[in-house]
């Protein structure tokens, strides 16, 4: 009982700073106003030109459709992208020795996976709306893909001592050119021209690029920290009952 009950301690801990982390995530969704491409490019001008480029630092929300001059293609799709992530899995077989209920010593096969190959690559886009276009760095963003190609290849029955290949699993995530995305960033100054991006002195700052609208990512981080705040202070209560009851 009381092992359950530290079981139970960790999970509320663990939930906490998902709770946590879902609520910075709204506060910053709140925090950051909405903007057009147009009214960007204005701050952009009016600050560059009084007080320099190094002193824009404007956090801000925008939505728009993907455009790129030289786009990235998908390894194994070979769609057209601005963000990709591959990799290539051995799935196998392998024999192991575990004691069973009555402590005898029995030999079963377990399915595992080891990561072959990976490869993640970026690069610069547009994002345009009705008012214009503006670029967009995404380094470093929480970028929100799509799988684009998922397959698996079974092997001819290769076996390594106690282990078997069953096969080689490949899957790919993208973000699409074409794509309509919502993106919570800031905007600086990049060779006199408007760039949204990290932030350039505060990593703290929230950078997202999402195939989600504004509302529906306040209203899933809402839904998320509530829930996760509630599991927090139940699985807590629980969890310390067990474990003072299990010492007595």
């Amino acid at each position: 009982m009381t092992i359950i009950g530290f079981v139970l301690l960790i999970l509320a801990a663990i939930f906490f700073f998902v709770a946590r982390n879902q609520s910075s995530r709204l506060q910053a969704l709140s925090a950051a106003e909405t903007y057009n491409v147009h009214l960007l490019t204005e701050i952009h001008r009016k600050v560059t030109g009084s007080l320099g480029g190094d002193a824009l630092a404007q956090q801000c929300k925008i939505e728009g459709t993907i455009e790129c001059d030289a786009p990235l293609h998908g390894p194994r799709s070979g769609e057209a992208c601005v963000a990709y992530s591959y990799s290539k899995t051995r799935e196998y077989e392998q024999e192991e020795t575990r004691k069973n209920a009555q402590g005898e010593e029995e030999k079963r096969m377990e399915r595992r996976n080891e990561t072959m190959e990976t490869e993640n690559r970026r690069t610069r886009f547009w994002l345009r709306d009705a008012t214009g276009r503006i670029a967009v760095n995404p380094e470093h963003a929480e970028l929100d893909l799509i799988e684009t190609f998922n397959t698996f290849e079974p092997a001819a029955g290769r076996s390594f001592g106690q282990s078997r290949t069953l096969g080689y699993r490949s899957t790919e995530r993208a973000l699409l050119v074409g794509t309509k995305v919502f993106v919570l960033g800031c905007m600086t100054d990049d060779d006199e021209q408007p760039l949204i991006a990290r932030h350039p002195n505060d990593r703290k700052h929230k950078f997202i690029i999402s195939r989600k609208s504004d509302r529906e990512m306040s209203q899933s981080a809402a839904t998320l920290s509530r829930n996760f705040r509630y599991a927090t202070v139940g699985l807590g209560v629980l969890g310390l009952i067990l474990v003072v009851v299990g010492m007595l």
